[in-house]
């Protein structure tokens, strides 16, 4: 029998282990991309000496005033960071909740198929606008 199962089960990350017996904490599919949607976006882009092009450059909008100007700049480079890093998924929709703009977060709403299943899905991505707040 062969299994159509793209993403399968991984190692969770943060990577830990309950006791030298059970192995690693292990995570599903949707989790998996979870989690590799979050380190992408969390990456400097040319951060990982081996594999450059992972990444992306929202650490540029840091100290930016945020408008719509930059909010469409941020916006584009997720598309183009995910389109380009995660083949598993098809993002839909992006977009932005800038209600706690002033404790320096803008949490970013991603919307995504998952290719596997075509299951949508969507996560949270906090954009810490002043890196104090980590």
């Amino acid at each position: 029998m062969v299994s159509n199962d793209f993403v399968g089960r991984g190692w969770a990350f943060p990577l830990r282990f309950l006791s030298p017996q059970s192995g690693p904490n292990m995570a599903d599919s949707k989790t998996l991309i979870k989690q590799s949607m979050y380190l992408l976006l969390n990456t400097f882009l040319g951060e990982r000496q081996f594999h450059t092009g992972f990444g992306s450059r929202l650490s540029e909008f840091t100290f930016s005033n945020i408008d719509g100007f930059v909010l469409a700049d941020v916006k584009e480079e997720i598309a183009n960071t995910v389109l380009l890093n995660e083949p598993r998924i098809n993002l839909i929709d992006i977009e932005f909740d800038s209600s706690k703009i002033y404790d320096g977060i803008v949490n970013i709403s991603l919307k995504f198929l998952v290719k596997e299943d075509s299951s949508l899905n969507n996560m949270v991505f906090p954009y810490y606008l002043n890196t104090d707040v980590l």
